[in-house]
């Protein structure tokens, strides 16, 4: 062996030592600095390069270059995924883990499940007690169904961002009807409803009545006449709130929706009804919500009466003086006399015309019992006492 080898085989041996000596430096300093995270990250960092710190914010890293050896060629490396941004549960964060566990080592909770929370959420344990309903998993002390006890990504600790973590007790209420309610296909459900308790059915955060009206405030605004479930906030005995299978989301349709308080209209023993009656189309003539105008009708008559029948008066030489009141002679709904007349012919025309004048005309003699409108017709006509064209020639030889 000569004088070359044994210098190297020295040196090789010298290296060796110092490197387990520097090894057994690094793991004494671990051990000394604990488990502490901070500390780890500062002797890792004075030993190595490129350690991440466990405090770093969620700043978007700009994209690598990577430079390689082929002449002129830069590729761009992908940065990292950014680490989304942790909402943490205080005592979690402080590593305070006998607030809510019976020891640091243990899984074991201080108290019954949704009494530890109450523990520090006072004001929400009281806002719980003095309500009327209240949400099951609150009830049931399950806080974890919507809430991670540690830490989440979502605000408030929620387990799932969103309408998504109703539904994962609750069925799609939008999957009910092809008729989707505007506020809920395009909103949360935490906008109308308390996720705890509340006093008010549905656990609605306030009234239905002021539900609706967050949005639909202009459907009694300056009315005079408004209809009184809709005055007394009872939106949802005609409505569904979320969806449903008929226009407006009316839970029935406007016929049975209307009976079910209306219930004598229309009457099956009537001999006439009104054909929008018979048919159930109820708006035809009526607002549902409110209306300047009595019995919520959408215009007064005949104005009304003539978006269904020919307007007779707009060409008539002569006209009944009553003709303009509709509803002095006709029903609007249902009658027990033909033509839906407010009552039998002889005693309605008996209103206007005292049978002792009637008498006096020499054209009505022998026609006692008779109707009125077999000579006269009752709205319009050329002649001056609306005798029907087979009536005149009868009445002028009556005179002669």
């Amino acid at each position: 062996m000569n004088l070359k080898t044994i210098t190297d085989n020295f040196l090789n041996r010298q290296w060796k030592r110092i490197l387990c000596g520097l090894a057994g430096m690094l793991c004494a300093v671990l051990i000394l600095s604990g488990c502490q995270t901070e500390s780890k990250q500062k002797w890792l960092t004075f030993f190595f390069d490129g350690v991440p710190d466990p405090n770093a914010t969620n700043q978007v890293v700009a994209p690598q270059i990577l430079i390689t050896n082929v002449p002129g060629q830069v590729t761009a490396v992908p940065a990292p995924p950014v680490r989304p941004k942790m909402v943490v549960h205080p005592p979690y964060a402080q590593r305070d883990c006998t607030v809510c566990h019976e020891s640091q080592y243990s899984q074991k909770m201080q108290g019954k499940p949704g009494e530890v929370c109450f523990t520090c959420h006072k004001p929400l344990q009281q806002s719980f007690v003095a309500s009327k309903v209240k949400h099951q998993p609150v009830m049931e002390g399950d806080c974890k169904s919507c809430h991670d006890p540690h830490q989440s990504v979502n605000q408030k600790l929620l387990v799932t961002k969103g309408n998504p973590l109703c539904l994962s007790c609750h069925d799609d209420p939008l999957a009910a009807g092809k008729i989707k309610h505007q506020a809920v296909e395009g909103g949360s459900c935490l906008d109308c409803h308390a996720p705890h308790a509340t006093n008010f059915k549905g656990l609605l955060k306030k009234s239905a009545k002021d539900t609706c009206a967050d949005c639909h405030e202009d459907l009694t605004a300056k009315k005079k006449f408004v209809h009184q479930p809709v005055a007394d906030g009872d939106c949802l005995e005609c409505h569904t709130p979320h969806a449903g299978k008929i226009k407006g989301l009316l839970k029935k349709p406007v016929k049975e929706t209307c009976a079910s308080c209306h219930d004598d209209i229309p009457n099956k023993k009537s001999k006439s009804i009104h054909q929008p009656v018979g048919d159930g189309d109820c708006l035809t003539c009526h607002n549902p919500h409110a209306a300047d105008k009595k019995a919520l009708v959408k215009k007064t008559a005949p104005t009304l009466c003539w978006d269904c029948h020919d307007n007779f008066l707009e060409k008539a030489k002569f006209k009944h003086d009553v003709v303009d009141d509709c509803l002095g002679c006709h029903k609007p709904h249902q009658s027990a006399e033909s033509f839906l007349l407010a009552k039998n012919i002889l005693k309605l025309c008996g209103d206007c015309h005292d049978d002792k004048d009637l008498k006096a005309v020499k054209g009505h003699a022998g026609i006692e019992g008779k109707s009125c409108v077999v000579c006269h017709d009752p709205h319009v006509g050329k002649d001056k006492f609306l005798l029907k064209p087979s009536a005149i020639g009868k009445e002028a030889a009556a005179g002669k």
